[in-house]
């Protein structure tokens, strides 16, 4: 009985042992299992943030004509002009349209910017899970952890 045991024992652990390890024979693909550890991935971050921040800069000064342009419709009406009047006043002139336009166009843009962002990120984290279950499954290996945004 001991020695049937003693065998039940040592082939169970030789099995655990194999599941364990990957076997260095086999060919696994290396994965980045934390994206704020990819340098590629800070770097694309990096440059979404540049876009959207040059296209809310290309939008400012837009805004800012149109609240001048609104501050001297409203001077030039009598005192306790209500909201309607001051925007019936600004359609009539057609460089508030070409404002609205152009505002609306670089607010589209920066929209854009965001959406592209966003999708970006998303489809990264669904890689990160993609390869964070395949190092469980055993079917890649983490990559080397990096220091990222040390300085050395």
């Amino acid at each position: 009985m001991l020695f049937v045991c003693m065998i039940v024992v040592a082939a169970g652990c030789k099995r655990r042992a194999a599941q364990g390890e990957p076997d260095p024979a086999r060919n696994l693909e290396v994965v980045v299992t934390n994206r704020m550890e990819d340098p590629a991935y800070l770097e694309d971050l990096k440059a979404s943030q540049r876009a959207q921040t040059e296209a809310a800069a290309k939008r400012a000064p837009v805004l800012a004509k149109m609240e001048e342009m609104v501050a001297e419709v409203r001077a030039s009406l009598p005192p306790g002009a209500d909201n309607e009047t001051v925007k019936a006043e600004l359609a009539k002139r057609p460089d508030w349209k070409a404002l609205e336009a152009e505002e609306a166009r670089a607010r589209d843009e920066v929209a854009k910017t965001l959406r592209e962002a966003t999708e970006k990120v998303r489809l990264r984290m669904m890689a990160e899970a993609r390869d964070v279950k395949a190092v469980a499954e055993g079917r890649a290996v983490p990559a080397a952890t990096q220091q990222v945004g040390q300085k050395k």
